[in-house]
């Protein structure tokens, strides 16, 4: 690797980043018939991979406070006899409506609070039964055949037309749930419910899974709530409702055949004062000498069967979870403490003290997650835990297709190399659980994307096929979609995009349908 000398690079307080440039608003939506291309794409890569996240970080005259506040914005890369083209698009949602035709903030966010008159406009509009305003920034899930982008920010995904990327609007749903928590107490109020834009596919008889945190309601407790929908339906079936005195932050759950494993940090939410106009990074604190809660749904028997503690810390992604006997096996990335959601904060005053960009309006990453193992027995409570690699990990993906929720033997992932200077992913991970062994790949200055494993058709290995990343040269100021052998690393291919892509979170790659 050709690292700069890390004692010739020490950046001093206020310097700006070099990955500043993938938080830098990207306002034009263009439609690009065929990318420059470096090296050979795989002729048999045919497809396309959508990627979600903010493409902008201000809303008008707002400066907007953290990397989940932007307004989303779909990104697509096609895939056609080697060629590799490129379009983004804006949801046309109504915070997107809002923000242009006010030049200003209108709806609540992650991290940039509202004022009064616009907390009142948003109850006013709740008291009529209008449908929420959603920004599917995080993710993509497929329900009834249909492509939708997710949010944690509510529990309505929104269908896109994955060819143009046009916005075709939530799914309101209408089933049993909207009048009822899991557990089947009556509510009155489904707008206010968070939930996690990490849907999952049962492996087994690929019904969608996912739940909904219900605010606390008469003598009721805040609880978290499962359900399914059945594949090809569009009508949510409760599973099961966990009470908890107050919601933890969870970006992520796993599933296996049998069971349903949600991780509860001691990062938890103070409904109250997110209520009276704040916002979530505002109200969420870091509980002391609290455990990690492990709770274990059984997807038989529909209820919680066990709660496992561990020691205290924070899981943003998942990895991996499936049984193994009378065990599970559960794989997660894995933080000491909170401290990650508030190290994404594009303000200097939100991200913690300490930081060498004081003045960057981007994030600054020092806490590095590791991967872990935890062995689970739901029978007698026993877990052991072991590190996998001593390597910063996050937005883990494997073979999900094939090996979601089942025995697998490799996993990818971004991460951030040990140099003190280094506070943005800037290298790609493959792990072989089998053997132990892993391998990393980085180009010194480069930033690196979640990656995406796309297998090949007719693949014999579990490894075979092409990961795909978005990176962005920090010096050239611009973006471009990577393909890489995934196990050994060695970069394939390189479509260059003609400017920065933001800096986003996951992607969905949809085999081609002609």
């Amino acid at each position: 690797m050709d690292f700069r000398d890390p004692a010739t690079t020490q950046q001093t307080s206020g310097a700006i980043p070099e990955h500043q440039a993938a938080f830098t608003s990207l306002c034009a939506e263009v439609d690009l018939p065929a990318l420059q291309i470096e090296g050979k794409f795989p002729q048999w890569l045919s497809g396309q991979l959508l990627r979600n996240g903010p493409g902008t970080f201000e809303a008008g005259d707002d400066l907007l406070r953290h990397q989940f506040d932007g307004p989303a914005m779909f990104h697509r890369f096609g895939f056609r006899d080697g060629q590799v083209s490129y379009a983004n698009r804006f949801c046309r949602s109504p915070m997107f409506a809002y923000i242009e035709k006010h030049h200003r903030l209108g709806n609540t966010t992650f991290g940039t609070p509202v004022g009064r008159e616009t907390m009142q406009r948003l109850r006013e509009e709740a008291a009529r039964g209008d449908a929420p305003a959603v920004n599917p920034s995080v993710a993509f899930m497929e329900i009834a055949g249909d492509i939708y982008a997710t949010t944690d920010g509510s529990t309505l995904p929104v269908r896109i037309e994955p060819d143009t990327l046009e916005t075709l609007g939530p799914l309101v749903w209408d089933d049993v749930l909207q009048k009822q928590d899991c557990a089947g107490n009556p509510v009155d109020q489904w707008r206010m419910r968070g939930t996690t834009g990490h849907w999952h596919r049962h492996p087994r008889d690929g019904s969608a899974i996912n739940y909904f945190v219900q605010p606390a309601h008469g003598e009721v407790k805040e609880s978290y709530n499962f359900f399914r929908v059945p594949k090809g339906s569009v009508t949510r079936e409760p599973i099961a409702s966990i009470p908890t005195d107050q919601s933890a932050f969870i970006h992520a759950f796993c599933v296996t055949d049998r069971y349903i494993i949600l991780p509860e940090s001691p990062l938890r939410l103070d409904g109250a004062l997110y209520a009276s106009g704040g916002s979530v990074a505002g109200s969420v604190y870091w509980r002391k000498d609290t455990p990690m809660y492990l709770h274990i749904i059984d997807l038989i028997q529909k209820r919680l069967i066990r709660t496992i503690e561990v020691r205290p810390s924070y899981v943003m992604h998942t990895v991996n979870a499936y049984e193994d006997g009378d065990e599970i096996v559960l794989d997660m990335a894995v933080y000491d403490n909170g401290d990650h959601v508030w190290e994404l904060g594009l303000d200097p005053a939100l991200r913690p003290a300490g930081g060498i960009f004081t003045e960057a309006r981007a994030p600054e990453l020092r806490s590095h997650a590791k991967p872990y193992r935890y062995r689970l027995n739901p029978n007698t409570g026993a877990v052991g835990e072991t590190l996998i690699a001593d390597v910063c990990v996050e937005l883990a993906t494997l073979d999900y297709a094939q090996r979601n929720g089942v025995r697998y033997g490799r996993f990818y992932a971004t991460g951030i190399d040990d140099r003190p200077t280094s506070r943005f992913y800037n290298q790609l991970s493959s792990f072989d659980l089998t053997s132990g062994d892993y391998k990393t790949y980085s180009v010194d200055r480069h930033y690196l994307g979640e990656p995406v494993f796309v297998p090949r058709p007719g693949r014999t290995a579990e490894s075979d096929g092409v990961l795909l990343s978005v990176g962005l040269d920090g010096v050239a100021g611009h973006s471009y979609l990577l393909a890489l052998d995934p196990a050994s690393l060695e970069p394939i291919a390189k479509a260059l995009v003609p400017h920065a892509v933001p800096s986003g979170f996951h992607g969905y790659f949809i085999g081609s349908r002609a």
